[in-house]
């Protein structure tokens, strides 16, 4: 874009006619489309190609946006601009436009303007409804909208100049507070940072390129501004010349030096159109600057405005295809946030108990999914009911097998004990079946806790799982999710309840020391087998070594060696074990599984469904105000940039 596009026209508008005819009008649907998304508020989600001025106090960044806008901003000494102010510049035909946007106390003040004139008190008004009268700064934005068929298309964010001293009424961490604000804007990778440096002051003390240098070391996205060029020191100008020509703080984009009103031609009323034609004399006749003013490239505010369009254009162009990636996945993450939060409570009686009874149905459904291991929805894996209870049941059948091999390596030393303290008239030869039942239900006895533990490890699984579904289902009904968290620990302890009943049972019943003849027979006749082939030196099948103390080197008739009456007792406990362990592996954890996950699911189920038609709606509905507030935040989210998408969808 060649700024001499705007040297074709009278100077009958404010700053001239050298602005009409600057910009080619591809440009504008760019600019309309960034300033669509910031209205939509989506600058709080992802960053948006801007262009921020900043500037220390008095640095003339209030002239230089008044040269381009052709509007009257605020002046005077101290802050002036206490909140961030987006200058939309539209050029269209027709007669001036003006409009002044921004929220207050959860309402949107949209008022028109009457003249440029106008501007500034607008400004003045709605910073100091933002603000209150303690001239401190907010972050609210302030949207400023000129449409004049003598402005520039571009869009600027105006942002408080740096002030170094607190002045009465003020904060003392003022500087802080407005640099803070400053680096919001300018440390964006979207934003290209316009920074207005008066030429009457040492370069190296600007705060304004400090700043800017610390989050642009490169100075890619930063262009200088150099003002007040009529206020230097006589014999000084080499050294802004030498600044405009890149020499001494380097900028990719590099510096403009323009001219713009004092505070003594506004006092005089000196119009923006009389200002241009003053800025271009001055630098035409200039010793110094006149030999950079004659390329076209380095001088005025119209050069400045050609300059900062193609720039914006251009960086809009440049990041559009990220921006739509990073509007889509937002908006994703909001929807699923949405999700999580729930839909909103409905007012009236018959769509609450309905709102009510699908929340109820959906946790009974998921509880009932994880129970049988058919979750209904994605759920995270330490939530699955069925998977977690089967975990436990395969430490319960280790725990088993532990205590089966540690018995028997000491079976023969029990078994020893045990006929050396009982033995009575018995001849040897003789097996007690006295011995032979005591020494089963010791051993079996050993089990009951084991199992008991494991039942209680369960119960405090399901339980967890149970609480932490009522939080992710009811979060947004506190009252509701109390009665629903009290109602599933009376369940679970009753349940466990039942379950531990059963167990003890079970154990009991192993103590009655019974199984079916053919069963039992089968068994002890694998275990003679298997001794045989031990005793007769065959090879050694692959569970002999889990029988330590099984008889070697001798036949069963054989009384030399091992005690023959030992031996015996061993192989019919060892038979009788097979036996009862079998039954206990399957049959615990099948007394918890129908306890714990299958009842259970049944009886918490009656239990909620009658919760949620017997209880007191406006009691059970009573929605937490922190939560509607952050769905609010949320639903608003969402709607933003699903509209964004759209708008973004359609320009492309």
């Amino acid at each position: 874009m060649d700024p001499s596009d705007f040297g074709n026209s009278s100077c009958s508008a404010p700053q001239g006619a050298s602005l009409v005819h600057s910009f080619d009008r591809k440009v504008r649907p760019y600019i309309d489309l960034i300033d669509q998304l910031r209205y939509l508020g989506v600058d709080q989600d992802v960053g948006l190609p801007a262009v921020a001025v900043i500037g220390d106090q008095s640095s003339g960044k209030s002239s230089v946006l008044e040269a381009l806008s052709g509007v009257q901003l605020p002046r005077g000494s101290g802050i002036v601009t206490r909140c961030p102010l987006a200058l939309k510049l539209k050029r269209a035909p027709g007669p001036w436009v003006g409009r002044i946007k921004y929220r207050v106390q959860g309402r949107t003040v949209n008022t028109k303007l009457d003249s440029p004139e106008s501007v500034g008190d607008a400004v003045l008004q709605a910073q100091s409804e933002l603000t209150g009268d303690d001239l401190g700064v907010s972050k609210t934005l302030i949207e400023l909208e000129v449409t004049s068929n003598s402005v520039p298309d571009l869009t600027l964010i105006d942002l408080p100049g740096i002030a170094r001293v607190a002045l009465a009424g003020q904060a003392v961490d003022i500087e802080t507070q407005i640099k803070d604000l400053i680096r919001d804007h300018i440390g964006r990778q979207e934003t290209i940072n316009l920074v207005v440096i008066p030429c009457n002051v040492d370069i190296a003390t600007t705060e304004a390129l400090k700043m800017a240098q610390a989050v642009d070391p490169t100075g890619e996205r930063t262009l200088g501004v150099l003002t007040k060029p009529d206020l230097m020191d006589e014999g000084t100008e080499r050294n802004a010349l030498r600044i405009l020509q890149n020499q001494v703080f380097p900028l990719r984009k590099g510096y403009v030096l323009v001219k713009c009103r004092s505070q003594r031609d506004v006092e005089a009323e000196q119009t923006l159109a009389e200002a241009s034609r003053v800025e271009a004399a001055f630098f035409k006749k200039h010793p110094v600057f006149c030999h950079v003013h004659n390329g076209g490239k380095m001088t005025t505010t119209t050069v400045l405005a050609a300059k900062l369009t193609e720039e914006l254009v251009d960086n809009i162009k440049r990041t559009l295809p990220k921006l739509r990636k990073e509007l889509a996945e937002k908006l994703r993450e909001a929807r699923a946030e949405l999700e999580k939060q729930g839909e909103s409570i409905p007012d009236d009686a018959r769509a609450k108990q309905l709102f009510i009874n699908a929340r109820v149905m959906r946790y009974n459904e998921d509880v009932r999914g994880l129970a049988r291991g058919e979750p209904s929805r994605n759920l995270p894996r330490n939530m699955m009911l069925y998977t977690l209870a089967r975990e436990h049941f395969r430490t319960w059948l280790k725990d088993l097998k532990t205590a089966e091999e540690a018995w028997l390596e000491e079976l023969d030393v029990l078994i020893r004990e045990y006929m050396d303290n009982r033995w009575g008239r018995e001849l040897p030869g003789f097996v007690s079946y006295h011995a032979f039942e005591n020494l089963a239900r010791v051993h079996l006895q050993r089990l009951e806790q084991p199992a008991l533990d494991m039942l209680a490890v369960t119960c405090g699984s399901v339980q967890d799982v149970c609480m932490r579904l009522a939080d992710d289902v009811f979060q947004f009904l506190p009252e509701f999710n109390r009665l629903v968290k009290a109602k599933v620990g009376a369940q679970v302890q009753g349940q466990e309840q039942r379950a531990s009943v059963l167990i003890v049972t079970l154990f009991r019943m192993e103590s009655m020391v019974y199984t079916q003849d053919m069963l039992y027979q089968n068994n002890l006749r694998e275990e003679h087998k298997h001794d045989l082939e031990v005793n007769g030196d065959t090879q050694i099948s692959s569970n002999s070594h889990k029988y330590p103390n099984t008889y070697k080197g001798k036949s069963l008739l054989d009384v030399g060696g091992l005690d023959e009456d030992l031996h015996v007792m061993n192989k019919h406990l060892r038979s009788y074990f097979k036996i009862a362990l079998t039954r206990l592996m399957d049959m615990v954890p099948m007394a918890v599984r129908f306890n714990m996950l299958d009842e259970l699911v049944v009886a918490l189920g009656v239990e909620l469904t009658a919760l949620a038609q017997e209880g007191n709606l406006a009691e059970l509905l009573c929605e937490d105000e922190d939560t509607m507030e952050k769905r609010r935040m949320v639903m608003e989210r969402v709607e933003r940039l699903r509209k964004a998408c759209s708008t973004i969808e359609n320009a492309l």
